[in-house]
């Protein structure tokens, strides 16, 4: 009798593990579904604060006033199209299948912290709450997907994604790296160490040029050093890697709207640096009662430009772009690399 009891115990206990096994299966293969988004919690208006940490590299960006910055480096804005583009590739992350769980199978995957391909991502809203915190870790072998895992949620299962997961990791990928954009056609003057460029009915020339001499190819690129000048780093102005900077050189550049740019430029260690400034030498504006539209127009243009080179000082006096060295050689050209030989008629005898 007790044989039996005990017996039909052990059944009904194997009967017991035997339903929450199959309610845990049935519960997994209904919470995973193929395609499903990896982040669908996230809404992409509740992000304030981005941070990726892989290795010993870490990045921060925050939403700022009007777009969002690179807290990592000293709150720099950041290009928002980089921005929108992380944020886009991260909501758009789809799961192809649950490959299993497990700290082995972790560090197998390089999900475990301290793997080399191990990335954590968190996106926090502006209260500080974390929305969604997930690593990523490497690819399949045959490369069509990548491993990640969710580490704010009681889910501990390792995904493959359908397609390659490849967010920026690096704060140089966020920068806006874009200084100016000027074109020459907008340049009434530039003034070089000993050269000047001057506007010449419409087309900028070199001033004196000597005879039996003609201008360089070298001289387009001076001509266009302010067309989508753009850094490679930045550091704040009183950074201790740029204080000790000798700024020996420098160019002037007159717009014919009347104002112009100072670009000056240091080298170091074969590494080359500018910075910069603006002015504006608009008259005195005085409005009068039988001004015309089109003098209004320019009295109104004129303020908008001297807001601009306001804020131009405002923000960039705060900062020492590095350049590259085919940047910062526009800037410091000579005359002597300005001019060429003219070639004789081969027809000369």
């Amino acid at each position: 009798m007790k044989t039996n009891s005990m017996l039909g115990t052990i059944c009904l206990a194997l009967l017991v593990v035997s339903a929450l096994s199959y309610r845990h299966s049935v519960t997994r293969a209904e919470r995973f579904e193929r395609g499903q988004k990896f982040l669908a919690q996230l809404n992409a208006d509740e992000i304030d604060r981005i941070e990726i940490t892989r290795g010993e590299e870490a990045v921060t960006l925050k939403r700022g006033e009007e777009s969002f910055l690179v807290a990592s480096q000293h709150n720099y804005p950041a290009k928002n199209d980089a921005i929108n583009r992380f944020i886009n590739d991260a909501l758009s992350i789809s799961l192809e299948k649950e490959v299993g769980s497990g700290e082995k199978l972790e560090t197998e995957l390089e999900l475990a912290t301290g793997t080399e391909a191990a990335t954590e991502y968190v996106f926090k809203n502006d209260a500080g709450k974390v929305l969604v915190h997930f690593m990523v870790g490497k690819s399949s072998e045959d490369g069509r997907g990548s491993y990640l895992k969710h580490l704010n949620k009681d889910d501990q299962a390792v995904y493959l994604s359908s397609k390659g997961v490849f967010l920026s990791t690096k704060a140089d990928h966020f920068l806006k790296k874009s200084i100016l954009d000027v074109a020459s056609d907008k340049i009434q003057k530039i003034s070089g160490k000993d050269f000047t460029i001057s506007d010449v009915e419409g087309s900028l020339k070199l001033d004196n040029l000597p005879a039996g001499k003609k201008e360089g190819s070298e001289l387009s690129g001076v001509k266009n050093m302010l067309s989508s000048l753009s850094f490679d780093n930045v550091f704040l102005a009183d950074d201790s890697q740029v204080t000790s900077l000798n700024f020996n050189e420098s160019v002037s550049v007159a717009l014919k709207d009347k104002s112009s740019y100072k670009i000056e430029v240091a080298s170091k260690d074969d590494k080359h640096y500018l910075r910069l400034s603006a002015q504006f030498d608009a008259e005195q504006i005085r409005l009068g009662r039988d001004d015309t539209k089109e003098q209004l127009e320019e009295y109104s243009a004129t303020l908008t430009r001297n807001d601009e080179v306001t804020e131009f000082n405002n923000f960039h006096g705060s900062w020492v772009y590095e350049v590259s060295e085919f940047t910062a050689k526009k800037f410091i050209k000579t005359r002597a690399e300005l001019i060429e030989d003219e070639k004789k008629d081969d027809t000369e005898g």
